[in-house]
């Protein structure tokens, strides 16, 4: 019986708990929460405390708290934090969603940077984790329309968890049958939060300002 982690934030980790609870040959063994986690979500703690109540939660929402090679697969939800090496390499399969096309838009708030260039057209995509940024073999991907002159930040980011939720149901249950296309690095841009000040009024949840920052 394989273990699974699953890290990271809100309901699309919820949702990635779920199916992985659904796999036969797996089972689900910690869930990370990132901490602090998000008011604007419902939180992952409490609904795997609730549901799952035989899972272990690393309260520290520190991806290091878990020991390498306990899981044999560990899935990467919206997690904020970059995993390294120690556990890269433990791990049979280490995977990442990450809601943005790539290598168009690695790195931090796609959503937001999607908005901010004017594309009409953006994804969520599932990855392999190695130890750049974003930059592992695609494993799937869910393109779908923006308007930019219409849609508000909030409104790219609930469609991508809607995708994201099917991208994830179709994705898991197919996991060792897929075989990783690598990106194009010629096509790769990285945003940092360095680089936040250039979006403009695409910083918040609405141009209307709000303390939501995807």
């Amino acid at each position: 019986m394989r273990r699974a982690a699953v890290l990271g934030k809100g309901t699309l980790a919820i949702h990635a708990c779920e199916t992985i609870a659904k796999l036969p040959g797996i089972v689900l063994d910690t869930v990370i929460p990132t901490m602090p986690e998000p008011g604007w979500d419902i939180s992952l703690a409490e609904t795997v405390a609730t549901r799952w109540p035989d899972v272990r939660i690393v309260d520290s929402g520190d991806w290091r708290d878990l020991e390498p090679g306990r899981c044999d697969v560990v899935f990467s939800v919206l997690y904020d934090k970059i995993i390294g090496p120690e556990l890269i390499d433990a791990t049979l399969q280490i995977i990442n969603c990450h809601p943005g096309r790539l290598p168009h838009y690695r790195g931090v708030r796609p959503v937001n940077w999607a908005l901010r260039n004017g594309e009409d057209l953006t994804g969520i995509t599932l990855h392999v984790i190695d130890q750049g940024i974003d930059t592992g073999p695609v494993l799937a991907e869910a393109l779908f329309s923006i308007w930019p002159d219409i849609d508000e930040v909030r409104d790219v980011w609930w469609r991508a968890i809607a995708h994201g939720r099917q991208l994830i149901t179709d994705t898991l249950p197919r996991l060792d049958t897929i075989t990783p296309r690598p990106q194009d690095p010629a096509l790769a841009v990285t945003h940092y939060s360095r680089d936040d000040h250039q979006l403009g009024d695409r910083l918040d949840w609405t141009r209307a300002q709000s303390s939501f920052r995807a």
